[in-house]
């Protein structure tokens, strides 16, 4: 394992209040503890605090939440290119695991891959920080989602 330091992609914390709220409604988001750092179209970044609720031993992320860390950050950069109000929901998704998500935080960074009329793929990376900002590389991923776009009103 070896640590570098970690440069998260420039979002925005106001990009799509929707999304935000939509995810931090969730009841699993919640009990997890999931915090959305924020958007920008077609990338996403959500963090997990290491606490030892979430871990098999104290210390090591069990590897489902890892999974499931990994879906949200990749489902909400697909869902972050549509316009507000859009949505998506989670067809797929697979997770490799590179090394123990271990350390104060992991933090998954989501891109879209490709975004087509109903459905999207988008990478997804998760490190796990230590002190000083360093970072180990702990998993890489893809979702596939269906996309819900916003209703449109009716004229008339």
């Amino acid at each position: 394992m070896h640590s570098v330091p970690f440069v998260l992609p420039a979002v925005d914390a106001l990009h799509r209040p929707d999304l935000r709220a939509a995810i931090l409604s969730m009841p699993v988001a919640r009990t997890l503890g999931l915090r959305v750092v924020g958007f920008t179209s077609g990338v996403s970044v959500i963090e997990l605090d290491v606490r030892p609720e979430v871990t098999f031993d104290g210390r090591t992320v069990q590897g489902g939440i890892v999974g499931t860390l990994a879906d949200f950050a990749g489902v909400s950069a697909a869902t972050a290119t549509l316009p507000p109000g859009g949505a998506a929901s989670t067809t797929g998704f697979e997770v490799h695991h590179l090394s123990p998500a271990q350390g104060e935080r992991l933090v998954a960074v989501g891109r879209a891959a490709f975004v087509g009329k109903s459905h999207a793929v988008s990478r997804v990376e998760v490190h796990a920080l230590q002190e000083r900002r360093e970072s180990i590389l702990v998993a890489i991923g893809t979702t596939t989602c269906r996309l819900i776009l916003p209703a449109v009103p009716r004229e008339g």
